[in-house]
């Protein structure tokens, strides 16, 4: 499962515009919700075959692929890496041993989807930053990400931003300020009263931004990430504190930039640096014992409080490499009876971390359990259509690559498909379902679903019978909650078919310790468990093959084919804030298009419903313009902010 989200959706979740939060979310109470279903079960068929393929995945099956894909020998699998095309090999020879169709025309391998990419990647070691006559090296003073902002060499703009916090009760940022483009610099760790307690924690425990770590400085996002500026400068405490950086923010350094090759160039992304005191220092025109008067001085006076800095002149330099490389998903087709030019996606991502320090990151739960699921599920229908049981609709199985780098395998398919996605009836995707969660200690028979009521009522309906007809588990919607803090539905690649409007379902057992880490091996997967969901999956895919007619979208996603006239499109055109939000959105008209671009972030076009209203289904996302004024209302995840023109 990625850790990124695609950078629109991230863009408007940092603003506030989903109400996410930390901590527990509370869930509304409906059948089904963290308890086995309830809805009424489909009559049953005389002989009902699904039952008898259901069972031909076994614990046994998987853990004989998992053992394997989830090796060392398999380097982690790396998209465009050795091990990464060792798997891609591996999950093709299967399908074809299955007897299913490699479906790709013009492939030098018809199971295999190549295209071509870059990767470009920081030598941190060999980057500076020049502060006067004084230059500070990558991994001795400073370490972090550098965008190609500063490849060629660029001077910084820094802005000291105190603790960088906005809150109502202490704001670095009371003043208003420019910062669009600008180098923030801000201290890491909280401000402290007299007595050496927080001033944002309760009763004086430390708050959310206290760890000098990767979840202090996303403790600060819905006050920073709005603000368009270039970079965040986050100045470590203590020589212990900035000695720990590699640990304590190793999964935000240790990252390529992956794009697509001829793509159009995207904008520079955020530049972060943890520094030294020393370094923050310098920046700043003081000394760490300038510092930490200043630290003194906030606590004096139990506020954020004026800047006494002059910072120095500056200039970074970023030494980057790019590589050009191909990957590749891999398909495996099952076709259909009476129904065959309708089609099922069963998809997984079969990439993972690689290698890093010479540790393999194997990757067993994610998405090791998801891919070898999508092969025990491609047997069973494999055997059941040999035995004259085959499924009314056609079943494509989508193995992805470069899930991990931004969900960029399942964008290539469905921005390139080999079956037309209006064609494409449902895409049921599987991440990371051989594991029992924290919340669910000793009780294996449940999963997580996501997102099979977003786009079709009629989807969840037919999920929630299929599941109370089988051996139910407990379906648990933590996550489909549009509130949860980690806003799962746009982290797997389900989301590139959710954003073209096929409805799907995610599939997950959820987060654990070993997520992203050196030890998420096979000797933590449960099998039974993964088994016994996985059967669920297989039912669900057989269900909505057999069914006379296609699941419904809800009416809110259907084309409406309305065009908006010039004129009106030039009077939504402008720059809207909003009271209630760090965001601001610019529209502008491009031919009979409206394009929103909110500060520093790219462009997207918006798709109108109706006189006033536009919509942008992959971040759910829907704009309605008063028809007398300059305002607008923003409605997503349940959430509705008014914006006015400026």
């Amino acid at each position: 499962m990625s850790k990124q989200l695609p950078l629109a959706v991230a863009l408007l979740l940092a603003a506030g515009t989903v109400s996410a939060q930390s901590g527990k979310v509370k869930i509304k109470t409906k059948p089904g919700r963290n308890t086995a279903t309830t809805a009424p079960a489909p009559a049953a068929t005389p002989t009902d075959w699904s039952v008898t393929y259901a069972q031909t995945i076994t614990p046994a099956g998987l853990k004989a692929d998992l053992d394997v894909l989830a090796s060392d020998a398999y380097e982690g699998r790396e998209t465009g890496k050795k091990g990464q095309k060792m798997a891609a090999d591996y999950i093709a020879k299967a399908f074809a041993a299955d007897g299913l169709t490699g479906p790709v025309a013009g492939s030098d391998n018809p199971y295999i989807q190549h295209f071509s990419m870059k990767r470009t990647s920081l030598d941190l070691a060999a980057s500076t930053v020049k502060v006067g006559s004084q230059t500070f090296q990558g991994k001795r003073d400073f370490y972090g990400i550098m965008t190609d902002a500063f490849a060629t060499g660029a001077p910084l703009q820094p802005v000291f931003v105190g603790y960088g916090i906005k809150e109502d009760k202490y704001s670095d940022f009371a003043a208003p300020t420019d910062y669009k483009g600008k180098d923030l610099i801000l201290l890491a760790g909280e401000p402290l009263n007299g007595q050496g307690k927080s001033l944002l924690g309760p009763d004086g425990k430390a708050s959310a931004y206290a760890s000098a770590t990767l979840d202090g400085l996303m403790a600060r996002r819905k006050g920073i990430f709005p603000l368009g500026a270039r970079s965040i400068i986050l100045v470590m405490p203590t020589a212990a504190a900035y000695s720990a950086v590699p640990q304590a923010f190793g999964q935000l350094m240790d990252h390529d930039d992956l794009t697509f090759d001829g793509a159009e160039k995207k904008a520079s992304g955020f530049n972060i640096l943890m520094v030294s005191p020393e370094m923050g220092a310098k920046l700043l025109g003081t000394t760490p014992a300038g510092l930490d008067k200043y630290r003194q001085s906030v606590a004096k006076a139990g506020k954020a409080v004026a800047s006494p800095f002059k910072p120095a002149a500056a200039t970074a330099q970023a030494k980057q490499n790019i590589e050009p490389f191909t990957t590749e998903n891999v398909l495996g087709y099952l076709e259909g009876g009476d129904k065959k030019d309708e089609l099922i996606v069963v998809s997984a991502h079969y990439d993972h971390l690689g290698v890093k320090d010479g540790v393999v990151f194997n990757g067993a739960d994610d998405d090791g359990s998801g891919t070898v699921s999508v092969l025990a599920m491609a047997r069973a229908f494999s055997q059941a259509k040999k035995e004259g049981h085959g499924p009314r609709r056609s079943i494509l199985f989508l193995a992805n690559t470069g899930e991990e780098e931004g969900l960029l395998g399942s964008q290539y398919y469905t921005d390139h498909p080999v079956f037309p996605l209006e064609k494409t009836v449902t895409d049921l995707n599987i991440d990371m379902v051989g594991r029992v969660d924290s919340l669910h200690q000793g009780k294996g028979d449940y999963v997580y679903l996501v997102g099979a009521d977003r786009l079709s009522t009629e989807l969840n309906t037919l999920s929630e019978a299929t599941n109370q007809q089988y051996n139910p588990l407990a379906l648990d919607y933590k996550y489909n909650d549009p509130a949860d803090p980690e806003q799962i539905y746009y982290r797997s690649d389900h989301y590139n078919f959710a954003k073209h409007n096929v409805p799907i379902i995610f599939y997950t057992s959820g987060l654990h310790p070993q997520y992203h880490k050196a030890t998420d091996d096979v000797e933590f997967i449960d099998f039974p468990a993964m088994a016994r969901r996985d059967q669920l999956i297989f039912h669900t895919a057989w269900a909505l093959a057999e069914r006379d007619a296609r699941v419904a979208l809800k009416p809110e996603f259907v084309k409406t084919g309305f065009v908006p006239t010039p004129a009106d499109l030039d009077r939504y055109a402008g720059t809207y804030g909003s009271p209630q939000i760090p965001l601001k959105i610019t529209f502008t008209r491009e031919g009979n298009a409206l394009k929103a671009q909110a500060t520093g972030q790219p462009a997207f076009t918006m798709e109108a419903v109706s006189p006033g209203v536009f919509k942008f289904d992959p971040a759910q996302l829907r704009v309605e313009f008063a028809a007398d004024q300059p305002t607008f209302k923003l409605k997503q995840g349940g959430g509705e902010f008014e914006f006015k023109k400026e």
